[in-house]
């Protein structure tokens, strides 16, 4: 019984770590600012677009635990 719960947790920690290396490891997300078009919708004319100045036109950024740019 108890071989078995040491087997979950192993595999739990496991997961969590891998989750927290890729995490790292893929630092880009999707820009929340304009959802990854790398556009915004102008202020005054509904056709026209502008440029996100969150991302730079990428529609990705660095989250919290990546290299900054």
């Amino acid at each position: 019984m108890v071989e078995s719960q040491t087997v979950l947790v192993l595999v739990g920690l496991f997961f969590v770590l891998w989750f927290v290396f890729d995490y790292v490891r893929n630092h880009l997300s999707r820009c929340p600012k304009c959802k990854g078009s790398g556009t915004l919708k102008a202020t005054w004319w509904s056709g026209r677009y502008r440029p996100c100045p969150r991302c730079g036109r990428k529609g990705e950024v660095s989250h919290v635990f990546g290299p900054k740019n």
